[in-house]
């Protein structure tokens, strides 16, 4: 009696679990189907939202990704880059000139100092955008920007001068090339805090992004 009484107590305990076993299943089978129905939903909704969006249009087959130049709003971002570049490596390589006194060095630093305060010199005038309506925090970060910008300008011409001095009338004194490692230094630094303050318009005013805050031609030319 007692053998009968424990089977079927214990295919009663197999029934149980085998049947918990089968309810959590089908609820985890459940709760993934809502997962993934809620996901794609989500995913429908993000992707109606960013159709939406004005200047957010889908690249269709067959256009081109890569946009054109008359597409920006303003063509600084695409040469300031070079000066940062340019200018930081003139800086370095006087740093090492000054321990080799090389003459073929200093065509490598001639070349990158000129080019960097082409470089500058175009992002600063013919491609610095013209803002407006900016907040007040923006225009004080604006100022420094172009502060830096304009040192830069004048570092790098005045660095470029003394280079060909040292390539053509002066060459190789150490004190003189302490002295153009001094400018050269002055405009890397110079356009480093530019490109710092470029970045914080850009990443944290919200200044230049889809053209935000930027006057576009259309506008300059009625000004």
């Amino acid at each position: 009696m007692k053998s009968k009484l424990l089977t079927i107590i214990l295919f009663c305990f197999i029934g149980i679990v085998s049947a918990q076993h089968n309810h959590n299943h089908e609820g985890q089978n459940a709760n993934e189907t809502d997962s993934v129905h809620a996901t794609s939903a989500g995913t429908e909704e993000t992707k109606g939202h960013e159709e939406s969006n004005v200047g957010h249009e889908a690249v269709e087959a067959g256009e081109p990704v890569k946009a054109s130049l008359d597409s920006f709003p303003n063509l600084h971002p695409l040469v300031v880059h070079f000066p940062i570049v340019l200018l930081l490596l003139a800086g370095l390589l006087q740093l090492i000139q000054l321990f080799v006194l090389n003459r073929n060095l200093d065509w490598v630093i001639l070349l990158c100092v000129g080019v960097g305060f082409i470089g500058a010199y175009i992002a600063g005038v013919y491609a610095h955008p013209h803002t407006h309506n900016l907040t007040e925090a923006a225009k004080q970060v604006l100022e420094q920007h172009d502060k830096f910008a304009e040192w830069t300008i004048y570092a790098s011409a005045l660095g470029a001068v003394l280079k060909l001095g040292s390539l053509f009338l002066i060459r190789k004194k150490r004190l003189f090339e302490i002295a153009v490692f001094l400018i050269l230094g002055f405009a890397a630094f110079s356009v480093s805090e530019a490109g710092h303050y470029g970045a914080q318009l850009v990443y944290l005013e919200g200044v230049g992004p889809q053209g935000e805050y930027l006057e576009t031609e259309a506008d300059s030319h009625t000004h």
